[in-house]
């Protein structure tokens, strides 16, 4: 079990602002998620296109990740000049109101990284990180197995698609896979390969 107990006021001007960036990336919904990470002595909010850190006080150290609406709106109806968190196994507890979220506490570091995102990333973005050297437990924690196979499928789809427009010209889809993935790779600094 974690505590953690932070300003009303400095969260709900925290959410707030994160409210705009995720209003402005057209990704303020009820399945938009953000992973919040207790440190010693503060939280770190991460999402796509943010940061941010609260300076909280904390019995130790987890990682969540909540549904950033329903977090949003717990903030604004409190009451309290001091919100108090209490995150277990499984849930995380504001005031009367228990939520269901993944939980990890730490006891090694295998899912210890955040994954910033761009505000609107595209499927390159997502097929990068299986690049970046981040463990499967980081990629499954931060939920984006299924966005990095999204993005070797999208890519697939419009090398076929292209190789379509360009049959006239006998270029095979092969051919042309292999020339943008020559060009990713240069570009993208990060040896794709299918």
């Amino acid at each position: 079990m974690v505590i953690v107990e932070l300003e009303t006021k400095k969260a709900l001007r925290t959410f707030t602002e994160i409210k705009r960036v995720i209003t402005a990336a057209k990704s303020w919904k009820v399945t938009t998620r953000i992973e919040i990470t207790v440190l010693d002595g503060s939280i770190q909010l991460i999402g796509r296109g943010f940061v941010k850190v609260l300076e909280a006080r904390t019995t130790g150290s987890c990682k969540l990740v909540v549904p950033v609406i329903h977090w949003y709106e717990i903030i604004k109806m409190s009451k309290e000049k001091i919100l108090k968190v209490v995150i277990t196994e499984g849930e995380a507890m504001v005031g009367r109101v228990t939520v269901n979220v993944p939980t990890t506490f730490f006891e090694n570091d295998k899912i210890l990284r955040s994954i910033s995102l761009a505000a609107n990333p595209k499927a390159i973005d997502y097929w990068k990180l299986e690049y970046q050297g981040y463990t499967p437990e980081e990629l499954e924690f931060h939920q984006v197995n299924s966005k990095i196979e999204w993005a070797k499928r999208e890519f697939d789809e419009c090398i076929g698609s292209a190789a379509y427009t360009l049959s006239p010209f006998r270029i095979t889809k092969k051919e042309l896979m292999k020339m943008v993935l020559q060009r990713l790779r240069e570009k993208e600094k990060i040896n794709f390969e299918i």
